[in-house]
């Protein structure tokens, strides 16, 4: 059993250690609990180059390129943004040895049940351990039957199909390896895909050449909801087919070597669903907070520029601990503050209308979108910019928008998308 610890995280992913490695290093208490707290995470992380420098984790980039193509049926367009992918095994190697430097405990083991009173938390482990802590987060990801969420719709999901691929050539697009390929959104025209055959949703294709013979691509339905009696993970193969589809159409294929990928990525993320709520004593960080970006699929960004607030936050109650209802709701305000889930409200109403379009419409929503200016799409897409900058960016688009998107936004407004908006701004239900 523990003793004295201040809090426990639940779950060694991106978000739970790096909100770790953070209470360290205020001099907190920590105990880190996860089935495999040093096993490598899977999903490939990537970020915007600047938004990585200004939280700390540019250093960590295993690549880096200088721009980002988006390729439309306009035509294609360059953003001068430079982006990267983390080397997660050596920020996970950094983060656990800081938190070790620190004393925190990293057990291994499965959480069966947390209990509070008084006193604070105890976590009940499938071992049938005990252990104790004032306080205690779940980062364990989505769907934790351990944290309370609002009434709300069911989420939208992002699904994806990556693989990895030894190649004799990079594409003509990513020569030299400084241009990363961010969205695709160009038709796959054949047979089976204009009979509507693959049942899938608009999809674009995300392509990072990680050296000059292997390149990773991806295919990927931004946000969508699947239609009764279907799952999102019923997507997956649908999505091979058409990403093998696509690198034949654009002649990719040919230069793909060994018959095989040397590696596959499955991705399924639910995006825009009920948010916590902000009257429970378990906190939440990460996933399991609902942190993904409702519009892009993001999440790493927020989870790294929550962290720092949410262990000052964490630090200060636990210096003035009188006991776990008062200070559990101020974090939970940190975790989630007021102007944070305005722009979540935002973000979700442009999800919802994105996930009601056609590929068409989805490529002229882009179109437009990367129009509006570097700041206006870099603020969008990276979620830090306030409600009233986040508003202005919304109406901007809307007046440029063509006739068709501006039916389309204006229906969700003044529909059950609009209401819901309008209810929320008040903050954290509960």
């Amino acid at each position: 059993m523990s003793e004295g610890l201040d809090l426990w995280i639940v779950g060694a992913g991106p978000a739970g250690l790096g909100l770790a490695e953070a209470c360290c290093a205020r001099g907190l208490r920590v105990g880190l609990l996860d089935p495999e707290p040093e096993h490598s995470w899977v999903p490939n992380y990537g970020l915007w180059r600047d938004d990585a420098e200004s939280l700390g984790v540019a250093d960590f980039f295993g690549h880096r390129w200088e721009r980002a193509l988006v390729e439309l049926e306009a035509g294609p367009r360059l953003l001068d943004r430079g982006y990267g992918l983390l080397d997660g095994d050596a920020l996970q190697r950094a983060w656990l040895g800081r938190c070790r430097e620190a004393g925190a405990r990293i057990l291994a083991g499965r959480l069966a049940a947390i209990e509070h009173d008084d006193e604070g938390a105890a976590l009940r482990l499938e071992s049938g351990e005990l252990e104790r802590a004032k306080l205690v987060v779940d980062a364990t990801g989505h769907g934790s039957p351990f944290v309370a969420l609002e009434d709300g719709p069911a989420p939208g999901y992002q699904v994806a199909w990556g693989e990895l691929w030894a190649i004799d050539a990079l594409p003509e697009a990513f020569a030299g390896g400084r241009t990363m390929g961010f969205m695709d959104w160009r038709a796959v025209t054949d047979e089976a895909h204009e009979a509507g055959e693959d049942a899938l949703p608009p999809t674009f294709l995300y392509a990072l050449p990680v050296a000059e013979d292997r390149l990773f691509v991806e295919e990927t339905v931004l946000v969508a909801r699947p239609p009764q009696g279907r799952r999102p993970g019923d997507w997956l193969e649908p999505l091979e087919d058409r990403l093998r589809r696509r690198l034949a159409q654009q002649g990719v294929d040919q230069a793909l070597r060994g018959g095989a990928p040397l590696a596959v990525e499955r991705c399924v993320i639910p995006m825009g669903g009920p948010l916590p709520r902000g009257d429970q004593l378990t906190l939440a960080f990460g996933g399991a907070a609902a942190m993904v970006h409702p519009a892009t699929g993001y999440m790493l960004t927020a989870a790294l520029r929550r962290r720092a607030p949410v262990a000052e936050r964490i630090a200060e109650e636990v210096g003035a601990w009188a006991g776990p209802g008062a200070p559990s709701q101020r974090i939970w305000r940190s975790i989630w503050p007021d102007e944070r889930v305005r722009a979540w409200r935002l973000y979700t109403f442009g999800m919802d209308v994105l996930a009601r379009l056609d590929r068409p419409g989805i490529d002229r929503f882009f179109a437009e979108f990367f129009a509006l200016g570097d700041e206006r799409w870099r603020e969008f897409v990276s979620a830090s910019a306030s409600t009233p900058a986040l508003m202005g960016t919304m109406l901007r688009y809307f007046s440029a928008a063509p006739w068709s998107i501006q039916r389309r936004l204006g229906a969700a407004l003044v529909g059950s998308e609009g209401r819901r908006l309008l209810a929320g701004f008040r903050g954290l239900r509960g």
